[in-house]
């Protein structure tokens, strides 16, 4: 057996709105961090943009235009440098920016492990044809979400989507 050399650079996405979502990327970076084909994880969240501009953004959900392209521009750039996207998928609370930027990794190339997470075990599992055909592994967030630290990020090997109702 080889050596595993770090290599790999992740993009890190994933909702971040709740606690059970910002628990997971916790728990995601420190699984990411014991993993020896990873050189460095980018997390959006841990790059924001600020507009000094921009007075308690917070209150009313509408952002500045300066905000919203910072932002954006820089969630890009860290999809072109990363060699491969690790999302954590909330199956729960369906997220459009997490489906952009898993879509535009696909069409930059790169490979992306889908990890996908519910709180409700007995609900039927389903997922989007596009999602399902576009990731290049799944990692079950539920029960295999260990792997993390295992995977060889400088592969990437193929574990399509299985069990899913594909809608």
């Amino acid at each position: 057996m080889t050596e595993s050399i770090p290599t790999a650079t992740i993009y890190l996405g994933s909702p971040f709105y709740n606690d059970d979502q910002r628990a997971r990327v916790v728990q995601a970076k420190k699984l990411l961090a014991q993993n020896p084909t990873i050189a460095r994880v980018h997390f959006p969240f841990d790059q924001n943009f600020v507009d000094p501009e921009e007075v308690n953004p917070e209150i009313g959900g509408i952002r500045s235009m300066t905000w919203r392209v910072g932002t954006y521009q820089n969630d890009l750039s860290g999809i072109i440098n990363a060699s491969c996207g690790v999302f954590l998928y909330d199956m729960d609370n369906i997220d459009d920016g997490s489906a952009f930027e898993i879509g535009f990794m696909r069409a930059l190339h790169k490979p992306v492990v889908l990890v996908p997470f519910t709180n409700d075990p007995d609900k039927v599992k389903e997922m989007n044809l596009m999602l399902a055909q576009g990731v290049t592994t799944i990692i079950e967030g539920n029960t295999e979400f260990e792997k993390l630290a295992s995977y060889d990020f400088n592969s990437t090997p193929a574990k399509p989507v299985m069990g899913y109702r594909i809608i």
